[in-house]
C-alpha cells in the first residue's frame, strides 16, 4: 500500500494543471503524487469517474471524489491550506454539505473551457482547457 496520497486529474484541462502544479508547489512533504487520469493504472481504473471529476485515493485505500477529493488533497500541505482541507473533510461527513460543495464544484466543471479560456485571456493560466464540451 502507498503511503502518498494520489490525486488523479484530468491531464487536459488547463484548471486541472493549474491547481496541480499549485499543490505541488506547496507540498514540500511530498504527500501527493499527481498523476493526469491518461496515465492512471489503478486495476480499477474502469470503474472511476476520471471524465467528470478529480479522484483521490488516501493512502489507506480510500477513494473521494469532487469537493471531498479536492479537501482530501488540501488537507495534506501544511498551514492554512492543510487546516482548510481539514475542515470541508469534516464538514463533508454530512451528505447535505458535501451535495452543497459539489454543486459548486461541478458548477465550475461544466464551465471549465469558458473559465479557463478567460483566464488565459487574463494570462493567469497558460493553456486552456482541451476536454471537448458535451
Amino acid at each position: 500500500m502507498t503511503t502518498a496520497t494520489e490525486v488523479i486529474y484530468d491531464g487536459d484541462c488547463g484548471i486541472c494543471n493549474a491547481c496541480i502544479r499549485w499543490l505541488q508547489r506547496r507540498d514540500g512533504a511530498q504527500r501527493l503524487r499527481c498523476t493526469p487520469s491518461s496515465a492512471c493504472t489503478w486495476d480499477d481504473a474502469a470503474l472511476q469517474p476520471f471524465a467528470t471529476t478529480v479522484v483521490v485515493r488516501t493512502s489507506d485505500g480510500r477513494t473521494v471524489t469532487a469537493s471531498t477529493a479536492v479537501a482530501t488533497a488540501l488537507s495534506q500541505l501544511p498551514g492554512f491550506w492543510g487546516l482548510l482541507g481539514r475542515w470541508v473533510c469534516f464538514l463533508n461527513r454530512s451528505r447535505a454539505l458535501t451535495a452543497y460543495h459539489d454543486r459548486w464544484y461541478y458548477a465550475v466543471a461544466k464551465r471549465r473551457n469558458r473559465i479557463s479560456n478567460a483566464l488565459v485571456a487574463l494570462r493567469v493560466l497558460d493553456q486552456s482547457c482541451r476536454v471537448p464540451t458535451r
